[in-house]
């Protein structure tokens, strides 16, 4: 890649919305907001150290909101000379006439983008490194990862996949109430699943690494924790359906946020498709935890200096103490309910309006080691993995039914691997019954960055033979 291509692409996109800023003002418009995006992902596929698939894609493209008479009309195009700006201009001023009116269609106020100074910075979110890593390097770091799983027991027969992402990002917005900014982000994941036989039993085991560089990721670490996770179910047999105390592991637990970050969302809740409806200020947990969506930390690949219209980004409090303070909001969200944004306007890309979105969601660890949750636990189910979770949700009445597969714990000792159980809960009884929290975050993607430690829950309902 040549590194200063990129260098350049962020005034490039600058341009851009200045040029289509000068052009929306001889429309008859209220206000307007352009956006302009740019993106180049990689990603490659190894089977038997051999490269099986290899793409490739870079993106660049502008989406013009206008507000009209109360009216949105949205219009994007990725041909960015003039005469096709133009007819995207004329679009949009067009969509504003046929779309319906409502009284909270307006750009986020001063006091909203102009509330606090960026909190973090390009430097923080944008790594030289990945622009500087080859093709080759990429292919080299994915057959190593391939060659150390299957290296680290011989039970381990066969890799499913093993796969590399990355990604460099920009974007750009500027709108009419005077908001100009822009920024850049790189991330990139490796993502191995083994496979493993002992007899006749076959088992799966999956882990990942991710950063904004290749050089962020300890291969070595995602080898030994997927070549664990598999061997760890080998010789699994089904247990009696019980209701029992069950600990999860990291990568597991934030799955289960994710759930609650789904259902935080202000677009969700005043849909009344979620159970935290009303419940502003209600005690959700039984214990003193705190949630928070932090769209600054510095590690986190969800952090950003704005969100997806220009509202800084900060850290909100969603959970303190147990209690829910408050639930995420983008501009239009936070109208209907007469307060600000909490700069959770997430956009997918420049083909699509803002929505509400988390940025780096997670559980405030404790001090609380996992081996001493395995003993506070005593006899239970330690749950390493989990399958069906988005299916296994009903987002209005909070059910949850997965299945997962671990190990079944003893005098806060493993006994023997768990396989083919349903857990069978809901969101708010799951929320109550967390009884200890451990010290071991872990972040996952999905949706945003989620991260949450081990999580020791009481009275779980579990299906087995």
């Amino acid at each position: 890649m040549d590194n200063n291509r990129y260098k350049i692409r962020g005034n490039r996109l600058l341009n851009i919305s200045k040029n289509a800023a000068a052009r929306i003002k001889k429309y008859d418009v209220d206000e307007f907001e352009i956006f302009t995006a740019s993106s180049v992902e990689n990603e490659l596929g190894i089977f038997k150290q051999k490269v099986e698939t290899l793409t490739f894609s870079d993106s660049i493209g502008i989406g013009i909101r206008v507000f009209r008479d109360k009216s949105i009309g949205y219009a994007y195009t990725t041909v960015l000379e003039d005469d096709s700006i133009e007819e995207c201009i004329r679009r949009a001023v067009s969509n504003s006439k046929v779309t319906g009116r409502q009284k909270y269609n307006y750009l986020p106020v001063e006091e909203e983008f102009n509330i606090k100074k960026k909190l973090i910075s390009d430097e923080l979110l944008f790594s030289e490194n990945l622009v500087d890593y080859s093709m080759e390097d990429k292919v080299a770091l994915t057959q190593e990862l391939e060659s150390l799983t299957r290296s680290k027991d011989k039970r381990i027969t066969d890799i499913e996949n093993v796969i590399y992402e990355d990604s460099i990002y920009e974007m750009a917005i500027l709108n009419s109430a005077g908001f100009c900014d822009k920024y850049r982000t790189t991330s990139c994941m490796v993502y191995i699943n083994a496979i493993s036989k002992e007899g006749k039993d076959t088992s799966t085991g999956d882990f990942f690494g991710c950063g904004r560089s290749p050089s962020d990721i300890n291969i070595n670490e995602v080898a030994e924790r997927a070549a664990e996770r598999s061997v760890a179910i080998l010789g699994g047999k089904k247990i009696k359906s019980n209701i029992v105390d069950i600990l999860m592991d990291p990568a597991v637990s934030a799955q289960f946020l994710g759930v609650v970050a789904d259902s935080v969302k202000a677009d969700s809740v005043q849909k009344k498709k979620s159970v935290f409806e009303g419940k502003i200020r209600e005690k959700i947990f039984s214990i003193d935890l705190n949630i928070f969506d932090d769209g600054t930390l510095p590690d986190g690949l969800s952090s950003m200096p704005f969100d997806g219209e220009g509202v800084m980004k900060g850290r909100t409090g969603v959970f303190e103490k147990g209690y829910l303070k408050t639930y995420l909001y983008n501009t239009f969200t936070a109208r209907k309910d007469k307060t600000l944004s909490t700069g959770n306007a997430a956009r997918a890309s420049y083909r699509s309006t803002p929505e509400v979105g988390i940025s780096n969601f997670y559980m405030e660890p404790s001090s609380i080691s996992f081996d001493k949750l395995l003993k506070h636990m005593g006899n239970g189910f330690y749950v390493i993995d989990i399958i069906g979770l988005h299916s296994g949700v009903n987002p209005v009445s909070g059910q949850i039914s997965v299945g997962a597969k671990g190990l079944w714990i003893e005098n806060g000792r493993p006994a023997y691997p768990v396989k083919e159980v349903t857990i069978a809960t809901d969101i708010l009884n799951f929320c109550k019954s967390i009884k200890e929290i451990g010290s071991d975050i872990r972040f996952i993607p999905g949706g945003g960055y989620v991260g949450c430690p081990s999580l020791l829950v009481s009275s779980v309902a579990i299906s087995g033979k």
